[in-house]
């Protein structure tokens, strides 16, 4: 059974949630970012397209805003992957836009490393036939800002140098794919221009889940390398597989940082670092190796100090599997406070059950919480190894007034607590539980409690002593997951005194079983913290957002089917919520073939104006684009820059003359003299 976008909305609208207020966006056409011809060729390969807001002043008493939007797209040769799957080599394109995503700048190449090689390898196993080059493919970009200087990093497979190794694939007919290695591009003019791509890493270990965070003070890098190369994944979890959490022993993550000023400057990273000392000896082949290894770290800059977050093996040789959370905090700039737990990390969660995905939210500075509240951590934690069922754990970091070297990151500084010595699982069977978020048996219940149900892609923000937090979850796991007949919704909670109490869970999707569509990939986003004193940030304003797709029995499934996303939004700290609207302009009724994924979402400071990119694809022709659309919650403010001026008057005229019901302000199917009315008076009244 299929349902259209009007029932599901329909079916949402009627559900627990309020939509007393706010109005809901009214969004503008879509349109695709990377079709633009980049040197007479468009790649119609687009992947994982990114989007930051800038906000600085112009030097001459006001501020400038800019949108800049970051995507891969295919640019190169045909490049085979670790299963020995085809396709064309990317690059990695920036644009801009100055007038809040009206018109968008010629997308730059930032890479170009997709018509280069470094290296030559085995594209089909077949030792008869010879190695052919391999192309300096481009991964997904990550994008992060300060001001208007920006930060691009990527993984490339183009490592010149000679060091560069590769890794052979058995399990895929003896496919040899090259390492890769760590990219930086920067920008210090709001992406007007940009320098020179910067190779961090030399492919001697392969590098992946790279992570960029700034801060006033510069800019932080993490990234892993495992030293035997990429392992695939064991098809256990709802991704794509080969996400760099399968590892080999002697797996680091390490880091490299630089101030602001030399930044600036052009001054180059400096060599990487190892946050993690897992690498303990050489095995018999000459590869760094050891007894554990990290993956998927995540990372952020307090002003200089650095925060680091991962899941890292047991490395307990079987006698139990699975992984611990563990952090390290430290300088990031100098030595003048190193990690205190010498490259060990402290470990979040509970030793006996498995742990991975770790996010963290922190508190934006200019907000005050009367909680004294920075921090908090997230996880998913459950007995069960890779994808099994699993709950939404956390802990917070409060900075203690009354200890004069509290900083609200210290094992002291958490609740509930962890040991100041769990760097070891011994130490660590003292750490006192932490919060369970997402269990339907409550926040202190234990992982195992319930056996079924199970939670993750877990999201959140804080603002002051507001603190909210989503997951998609379903209360059976395995009937989810290898039949049709159970689900996957997007829940939430929220906390008003930084995380000492919860709300009661909150479905916010409402999609029931029998629709056949399973939520993924959910998105809260708060209004953007503005430095510009004529607008400042509603703490209470945010929007979530999520994608849907077909949920298929896992045995039959024929690769993920992606919907359509949809977006909410409050600004009244999650007590009422806007209608729903989709974000994407696909019909998947008509449209079977074609379906939207992967939004990233921005919010103006008073959360009224919303901006969004997305990828498009369609499943016949292979077809992906980067797309953006924005809106506002403002009538009149057709162009969606939340300024009333000629242009929304002109586009307005246009759409009406040419019978356009976008401007059907009163949604009675016909354009006349009422919808006039509503324009002019709206005009006249201004944007909230």
């Amino acid at each position: 059974m299929r349902f259209t976008t009007q029932t599901l909305i329909a079916l949402v609208a009627g559900s627990s949630m309020s939509f007393a207020a706010p109005t809901p966006y009214r969004l503008n056409t879509a349109f695709d970012l990377s079709t633009e011809p980049v040197g007479g060729y468009d790649g119609e390969d687009a992947n994982k397209g990114k989007l930051v807001e800038l906000e600085y002043a112009d030097g001459m008493g006001g501020y400038e805003t800019v949108l800049v939007s970051v995507f891969g797209d295919a640019q190169g040769p045909h490049i085979w992957e670790y299963d020995g799957n085809l396709r064309p080599a990317r690059d990695i394109f920036v644009t801009r836009s100055t007038d809040d995503g009206a018109t968008w700048s010629q997308p730059v190449n930032v890479s170009n490393t997709a018509n280069l090689t470094s290296i030559s390898a085995d594209h089909d196993g077949d030792p008869l036939t010879p190695e052919i080059p391999y192309y300096g493919d481009s991964e997904k970009p990550n994008i992060i800002n300060n001001g208007r200087n920006i930060l691009i990093t990527w993984i490339d497979f183009y490592a010149p140098g000679g060091a560069q190794r590769t890794v052979t694939y058995p399990e895929f007919g003896f496919t040899e794919v090259p390492y890769g290695a760590t990219y930086a591009v920067r920008s210090s003019d709001a992406g007007l221009t940009w320098g020179p791509a910067e190779l961090l890493t030399s492919g001697e270990r392969d590098a992946k889940q790279d992570v960029c965070k700034a801060s006033s003070a510069g800019f932080l890098i993490t990234w892993q390398e495992d030293p035997k190369g990429l392992k695939p994944g064991d098809a256990d979890g709802p991704g794509e597989g080969g996400s760099g959490a399968n590892v080999n022993n002697g797996t680091d993550i390490w880091y490299s940082a630089l101030r602001t000023s030399a930044f600036v400057s052009g001054t180059p990273f400096p060599a990487g670092q190892r946050v993690t000392n897992n690498f303990t000896m050489t095995d018999n082949d000459g590869y760094e190796s050891g007894r554990e290894g990290a993956a998927r770290a995540n990372s952020f800059l307090f002003g200089s100090t650095a925060i680091v977050a991962y899941e890292e093996t047991k490395g307990l040789q079987g006698a139990d599997t699975g992984k611990y959370v563990r952090y390290h905090t430290f300088s990031a700039f100098d030595a003048t406070s190193p990690d205190p737990t010498g490259g060990a990390g402290w470990i979040l969660s509970q030793p006996e059950e498995n742990a991975r995905r770790v996010r963290f939210v922190t508190q934006p500075g200019p907000f005050q919480s009367q909680s004294d509240l920075r921090i908090v951590w997230v996880w998913k934690e459950g007995a069960y190894d890779a994808g099994g069922p699993s709950d939404i754990m956390c802990r917070v970091g409060r900075i203690n007034p009354n200890d004069p070297m509290s900083n609200g990151l210290r094992p002291q500084d958490l609740n509930p607590p962890i040991d100041p010595d769990a760097t070891t699982r011994e130490n660590a069977f003292n750490n006192t539980q932490a919060i369970n978020l997402s269990s339907s048996m409550g926040l202190s219940a234990h992982p195992e409690d319930d056996f079924f149900e199970d939670a993750r892609a877990h999201r959140g923000l804080i603002r002051g002593d507001f603190v909210v937090f989503g997951w998609s979850w379903t209360p059976d796991w395995a009937v989810a997951r290898y039949t049709d007949l159970e689900n996957y919704n997007f829940y939430i909670r929220r906390s008003f005194d930084g995380g000492l109490s919860w709300s009661e869970s909150q479905n916010l999707s409402n999609i029931p079983a029998s629709a056949k569509i399973d939520v993924r990939e959910p998105r809260i986003v708060g209004a953007s913290v503005s430095s510009n004193p004529a607008t400042p940030t509603n703490p209470g304003a945010f929007v979530v957002g999520w994608g849907t797709e077909v949920n298929q029995y896992e045995h039959a499934s024929v690769g993920t089917i992606d919907l359509n996303i949809y977006l909410s939004h409050s600004e009244d700290y999650g007590e009422t919520y806007a209608p729903l609207v989709k974000l994407d302009e696909v019909d998947v009724v008509a449209e079977p073939n074609k379906g939207a994924f992967e939004s990233q979402l921005r919010l103006s400071p008073s959360g009224t104006r919303m901006s969004a990119v997305w990828q498009e694809t369609d499943r016949d022709s292979g077809i992906t684009n980067t797309r953006f659309r924005n809106g506002s919650i403002c009538l009149p403010d057709l162009n969606g820059d939340g300024v009333l001026d000629f242009f929304d008057a002109s586009m307005f005229i246009d759409a009406y003359s040419g019978g356009d019901l976008s401007v059907d302000f009163d949604g009675n199917g016909v354009l006349d003299y009422f919808d006039v009315s509503a324009f002019i008076n709206s005009f006249a009244a201004g944007c909230p």
